[in-house]
């Protein structure tokens, strides 16, 4: 039994205007687009983003250990976003640049292991994706209508 979406998280989700999308769709997101506006912007349906955000919570709630989840965002304005998420839920934040090998490197001084990745953009966070699909870590990505889901495991699809 799914969450249903109440009239209140629809109008939050609308004034912070998540729906809207960049111009372009990647050929794997063209399915959460519902039109485009007469800017040329795609407008992503809020169905489909309540269900992805509500598989996501499940899919972190799941982890039993909430160090094991590793919240990364290499975009400088969701950094900040970043580290309130972790410090609030006790995950692990990587802001900024993501050094290669942190998953892969087991002699790096900044090795870890974790069970869940959620990353902010599938296009600025490619390497930890990347490294994620290497050892089987599973992915929770925040995907723009032009972002690739290549080794995406549960994409949400907003702006």
């Amino acid at each position: 039994m799914s969450i249903p979406l109440t009239e209140e998280d629809a109008l939050m989700m609308l004034s912070a205007e998540v729906h809207v999308g960049s111009k372009n769709a990647n050929y794997q997101m063209k399915k959460y687009v519902y039109a485009r506006n007469k800017n040329g912007h795609n407008i992503i349906k809020l169905d489909n983003i309540w269900d992805k955000m509500v598989l996501a919570a499940r899919a972190i709630c799941a982890v039993e250990n909430s160090s094991d989840v590793c919240v990364i965002a290499a975009r400088t304005k969701s950094q900040r976003a970043v580290l309130k998420f972790a410090r609030y839920t006790q995950t692990t934040p990587i802001a900024g640049r993501f050094t290669p090998g942190t998953f892969t490197n087991q002699i790096q001084s900044a090795f870890r292991e974790p069970r869940l990745l959620v990353i902010n953009d599938p296009i600025s966070d490619h390497q930890p994706v990347r490294e994620s699909s290497f050892v089987n870590i599973p992915v929770i990505a925040f995907c723009n209508t032009d972002s690739p889901l290549r080794y995406i495991d549960i994409a949400i699809p907003c702006n």
